[in-house]
């Protein structure tokens, strides 16, 4: 699978489908591409989509840590636009994705045609609102153990968030799940870095700025990005539209794909 020098270190990228140039940003931080492929290939029917792995992040190259912040992973992603010879793309960014798709769409106005954003939300100062949702939960000891931990190596970082997943599911199919997680190639110093740059991100202050056509979408027992979350990002978007899939959580591609999928190519048919 192909890599691209791209801005001091290597980024790792594949391509499916065809169609209009969607790149598609993973989250975490810690993981990589391969949870969201194959899941989201389907909308190759529609787009050509560009999984790629973050900077430090999966099969990408590891620079310095302090090279990791939201300025720098939205020049990558230009500079990985400009490397692939595309003009103006669309972004699909889950979780922490979304945080850096916003970035982008701030930054580089003239390069955006459309915005998927799954699961994501526009701040992150609603730690009290998801400690309440967590409360209600009332998980088991040992998930509320997982989420207090801070593991120091990539197996600790696996083991935690494989003991956390059930969290991300309204309904928990561990066969399913461990099928999408198995590739992933894990990098607890990413994950790090990742809560350290998000402890400011807020972008609500800019984004009436942002004019691509939007779709928001959220699974309605998500317990990270909360619907009224999404609802604020989708209420400050010009252009936005919001989609709320019943009965999933925080990974709607994986947990109800047929209905993530229709809702996607749904909105798709009317912007292409």
């Amino acid at each position: 699978m192909p890599h691209a020098q791209i801005n001091g270190t290597e980024i790792f990228y594949r391509s499916v489908g065809t169609g209009w140039p969607c790149f598609v940003l993973h989250g975490g931080l810690g993981l990589d591409h391969t949870y969201l492929h194959p899941w989201l290939d389907p909308l190759g029917d529609q787009l050509q989509l560009i999984y790629y792995d973050q900077r430090g992040n999966g099969r990408s190259g590891r620079p310095p840590l302090d090279t990791l912040t939201f300025e720098q992973f939205c020049a990558d992603l230009e500079a990985l636009r400009m490397h692939l010879g595309f003009d103006r793309i669309a972004l699909l960014g889950h979780s922490y994705g979304g945080f850096i798709a916003l970035e982008y769409a701030w930054r580089y106005p003239d390069r955006l045609s459309h915005l998927i954003l799954v699961d994501t939300v526009a701040a992150t100062n609603f730690d009290d609102d998801i400690q309440a949702n967590l409360q209600r939960i009332n998980p088991p000891p040992e998930i509320l153990a997982a989420l207090a931990s801070e593991p120091t190596t990539d197996a600790e970082l696996q083991q935690v968030l494989q003991t956390i997943t059930p969290l991300y599911f309204h309904t928990f199919d561990a066969p399913r799940v461990q099928a999408a997680f198995q590739h992933i190639v894990w990098s607890v110093t990413a994950n790090s870095a990742g809560f350290a740059i998000m402890s400011d991100y807020n972008m609500l202050p800019h984004l009436s700025e942002i004019h691509a056509p939007t779709l928001c979408v959220v699974g309605d027992s998500d317990f990270l990005a909360l619907v009224p979350h999404v609802q604020l990002l989708a209420s400050g978007l010009p252009h936005a539209e919001i989609v709320v899939i019943d009965h999933c959580g925080h990974m709607p591609f994986i947990e109800r794909p047929d209905a993530f999928l229709q809702a996607v190519a749904t909105w798709l048919q009317h912007r292409l």
